[in-house]
């Protein structure tokens, strides 16, 4: 190819490719804008001279020897961090003469951390000035490219540079001939950066939500770090007055316990990558606030089951609390006459010697947070009729003792089922009547017993169950009362009108305690040996 075709062609290649860097000129990234390169050259021009008759001297031709002796320099205006146009101007000299060449063109890069590599393509004038011979200037191309080792931000090293350089020197050669240069060049030197770009200062935003929460609720805080080196490795680290965890650019503090107000936290963050003063670091700080949980009082409700009463009788009270917020509830509950047994949310209310009216039970409900909530019930109590004393006295009709089954201290053994029917037949004879049941237990045997059980009141609702369950008995005509004393059950008939007269003896609470089921102990069985008719037995064998 002519050497004016191939340099228009390199010239068309050189505007293809830089045209979008001219226009994008101002947008420098974040490189030097300026690089001045000036170092050691070697120059092979690979070529040769023709003999020549200068002023009727003979001056023989030959190869043109290596230049050992040279120097070069080059500035560079980098239009991005990725392209740049290159001016290059070096000198070379040995025995034969002088070199000189000037070239201009676009030059690419790949930058790293430490190392830019790069390429160029030149157009200019050479200059081939032999000490013999005439000089003479010629169009030049250039191509190469080399490695730069980044010092610092101000100084590079140029490694090594090699390029190719095509001229020609023909001065003598005929007109139907040429005499091209492929020659070689090799560089090393300094680099030093002018118009260095401007480090953007590193900061942080910190951001905190919900910037509102109630006590337990978390927050979560991030962190958004700005104008830090996409390639470098960030470090996250919170301080807060008061409870957070570091999860890297997200940490969560934790609520939980803290009392109403106003908290801080403060992040950094440091890029690992750089060390010392020159360590990119940045910090931003967040608030939030705790406010106080709204506290919602508990609500209540208070039945009696019954809400009339004769003088005497009982009627059990029950305290229904509920809290919105799930906590902990306690009851107290008060009579306006009578007596409360028990405590919340159930009670039995005794009316023994109350007169005839109204019974008002007030009761309260308290959460942790000392709010309360109170309601009441009233219980009608009726005074007694009054009848011929002798048909209105409660009697006795004899007990049951429990002294026999040591295993099963509450059971109702079979030699007290023939005492419960004559007993089952007094109450039918008498449909008027109720019975009351009445259980007693040792001092011993409440000792013995744990979780609040009671001998007593298991033997009465025992003897209730086998009169209502086989005995037909209807379970409202029963009540089951408890003492203390010998292990027995006392049975009573009590006819309209008439007044118990255990004061000493308290109502069973039958929804606490449930019958035990009347099952007799399993017998262990005896081994069977069975006999071996004669004919089966074995022979004594013989010797």
């Amino acid at each position: 190819m002519p050497l004016r075709r191939f340099l228009s062609v390199i010239l068309f290649l050189f505007l293809a490719v830089s045209a979008p860097s001219l226009l994008l000129a101002q947008d420098s990234g974040s490189v030097e804008k300026v690089e001045v390169f000036g170092g050691y050259s070697w120059y092979r021009a690979g070529g040769s001279i023709p003999t020549a008759v200068v002023d009727g001297q003979t001056i023989p031709g030959g190869t043109v020897p290596d230049f050992n002796k040279g120097g070069s320099g080059q500035l560079i205006y980098n239009l991005n961090h990725w392209a740049g146009l290159a001016v290059d101007g070096s000198g070379h000299s040995n025995d034969f003469g002088r070199a000189y060449s000037i070239t201009a063109g676009p030059q690419f890069s790949v930058r790293k951390s430490h190392f830019t590599g790069f390429v160029e393509v030149l157009l200019g004038v050479q200059v081939i000035d032999p000490k013999q011979l005439p000089s003479q200037s010629t169009g030049t191309l250039i191509a190469g490219g080399g490695i730069d080792y980044r010092v610092d931000r101000r100084f590079s090293l140029r490694l090594l540079q090699a390029d190719y350089v095509n001229s020609y020197y023909n001065k003598f050669t005929p007109s139907t001939t040429s005499n091209e240069f492929t020659g070689t060049r090799l560089q090393a030197g300094l680099v030093v950066n002018f118009g260095l770009p401007h480090e953007a200062t590193v900061s942080a935003v910190c951001t905190a939500q919900p910037e509102t929460v109630q006590a337990g609720v978390p927050v979560r805080v991030s962190v958004v770090p700005e104008n830090f080196s996409p390639k470098g490795t960030l470090s996250y680290s919170y301080v807060s007055t008061g409870k957070i965890s570091n999860c890297g650019a997200l940490g969560v503090a934790d609520t939980s316990g803290l009392a109403p107000g106003e908290y801080t936290v403060s992040a950094r963050v440091v890029d690992l990558r750089k060390k010392g003063k020159r360590q990119p670091m940045a910090d931003c700080q967040t608030s939030f606030k705790v406010i106080e949980v709204p506290k919602i009082p508990p609500t209540l409700s208070v039945s009696a089951e019954p809400t009339a009463i004769t003088t005497g009788d009982s009627s059990v009270i029950t305290a229904t609390g509920s809290s919105a917020d799930n906590r902990p509830l306690s009851y107290n509950c008060t009579t306006t006459a009578g007596r409360l047994i028990g405590n919340g949310p159930r009670y039995t209310l005794e009316t023994a010697g109350v007169p005839e009216g109204t019974v008002e039970v007030n009761c309260t409900v308290s959460d942790n947070n000392n709010l309360t909530a109170s309601a009441s019930v009233p219980v009608k109590v009726n005074a007694v009729a009054k009848v011929a004393a002798v048909a209105a006295a409660a009697k006795s009709y004899g007990a049951i003792g429990f002294q026999r089954d040591i295993r099963r201290p509450t059971r109702v053994d079979n030699e007290a089922k023939g005492e419960l029917d004559r007993y089952a037949d007094a109450l039918a004879a008498a449909p008027d009547s109720k019975g009351v049941v009445v259980g007693y237990a040792t001092a011993n045997e409440d000792k013995a017993v744990q979780g609040g059980k009671s001998y007593a009141a298991q033997r009465a609702v025992n003897i209730k169950d086998y009169l209502t369950k086989e005995k037909g008995i209807d379970p409202a005509r029963i009540e089951v009362r408890a003492g203390s004393g010998d292990q027995k059950v006392e049975l009573w008939i009590v006819p309209p009108g008439a007044v118990f007269p255990k004061s000493d003896t308290t109502a069973v609470d039958e929804v606490m305690v449930k019958a035990v089921p009347r099952v007799a102990l399993k017998k262990k069985r005896k081994p069977v040996h069975r006999k071996v008719p004669p004919q089966d037995r074995a022979l004594p064998q013989e010797q």
